[in-house]
């Protein structure tokens, strides 16, 4: 008898994904019961207009009113969602609209939580923690990369260190996923956060809480990014790679409620991001290639069908062969979208590698779901590799 796995689907979030959906905001808004919404993005999604333009027809047809905070830093700090709440408060607000890529989402969800759960962020982060559901909550995202618009997931920097909070009383009323928010991302998000959302599928495929559903959407995520990511990063104005691509990222964060998060890669990239403030989907890219040959090694088997998925012909391939073969068309995929970057070039030296083990090493939530677990002296190597 096959490995019986359980099966938990915490997703409470309604998704919507169409071109031009962003225009439905206000509707949307007006079913939640919302008249004032805290509108959470950052500088750049504020200043080319796209926040604008999503709260002009909310404000002109149905009435919804705004305030906003536009200043979510990339790898937030928690001191980002305290901000936002103060203008919640101060501004009578009744919901929360998330626009932008997964630290703006991540926000928009700590500011919820904290609407309708008294307490810090701090207090609430770990599994299963926040005792009532978050205030009315519609994300918007304009990448293709986290997820973050339908998953349980809130990810901060407390301290310096990664912290997450991770409860389903915290994820959307509603994901309103349009592909046309994305066309004006640049090259390089376009590719740092494509390679987040394979991440995310492949992590997930080889995670110890994989399961029949996971693997099924899993390999369609990889076989979807594959394909369309390299199209999106050499034309951006292309509309069917984007949408594509937002499929592909949106059913990523699917997996990751059925996975409870990625794994050793993200724990890795983690690590990279608070010590060096590496983005996190250029983090998690610039390691892949040499966190993938290592944990593949307990999932032969998969590691074809992630083959088989990036359209490789794997017949006749030993196990090892083929692992080899699906290594380099990883990196291959990494290189060819300008993400195959050596950590010095982010200042990282030889003096860093101990104090990126031991960050690796704290971050056991998503370690402790690899199928392959990493000793700290194999942390150390593929760090020292990636150098």
């Amino acid at each position: 008898m096959e490995h019986v796995a359980k099966i938990v689907f915490k997703s409470p979030t309604a998704l919507i994904l169409h071109n031009g959906v962003a225009s439905e905001l206000g509707l949307h808004l007006q079913k939640l019961g919302v008249t004032k919404a805290l509108l959470v993005t950052d500088t750049v999604i504020h200043d080319l207009g796209i926040a604008e333009m999503v709260m002009k027809e909310a404000k002109e047809k149905y009435g919804i009113s705004f305030e906003v905070y536009k200043d979510v830093l990339p790898e937030p700090p928690v001191e980002n969602v305290y901000s936002a709440l103060k203008i919640f408060r101060d501004g009578g607000c009744n919901g929360v609209v998330g626009l932008g890529g997964g630290s703006s989402i991540d926000v928009a969800k700590a500011v919820a939580m904290l609407v309708t759960n008294e307490g810090t962020y701090e207090q609430f982060a770990g599994i299963d923690k926040v005792p009532k559901r978050c205030a009315p909550l519609v994300l918007m995202p304009t990448t293709s990369g986290t997820g973050s618009e339908v998953s349980v997931f809130s990810i901060m920097l407390v301290n310096g260190s990664k912290a997450g909070v991770v409860d389903q009383n915290i994820s959307a009323n509603i994901a309103l996923v349009d592909p046309l928010l994305t066309l004006s991302v640049p090259k390089s998000v376009t590719a740092a956060t494509g390679l987040d959302a394979f991440c995310h599928h492949l992590e997930s495929f080889l995670s110890v809480n994989a399961s029949p559903f996971c693997d099924a959407i899993c390999l369609e995520g990889i076989r979807v990014i594959s394909k369309y990511l390299r199209k999106a990063v050499a034309d951006g104005s292309n509309e069917e790679a984007r949408y594509w691509m937002s499929y592909a990222s949106t059913i990523g964060g699917f997996v990751m409620n059925l996975t409870d998060g990625a794994a050793a890669n993200h724990g890795l990239a983690f690590a990279l991001g608070a010590k060096f403030h590496v983005g996190h989907g250029l983090a998690n890219a610039v390691l892949l290639p040499y966190t993938f040959p290592v944990i593949g090694l307990a999932e032969l088997e998969k590691v074809r069908r992630i083959g088989e998925a990036m359209g490789l012909h794997l017949e006749g391939y030993s196990d090892r062969e083929a692992l080899e073969a699906v290594s380099e068309a990883i990196t291959s995929l990494v290189e060819d979208v300008g993400c195959l970057r050596p950590l010095h070039t982010f200042g990282a030296t030889q003096d860093d590698l101990d104090d990126l083990v031991a960050e690796t090493n704290t971050q056991t939530r998503v370690m402790n779901h690899s199928t392959y677990r990493l000793t700290s002296q194999e942390i150390r190597e593929m760090f020292e590799k990636a150098l």
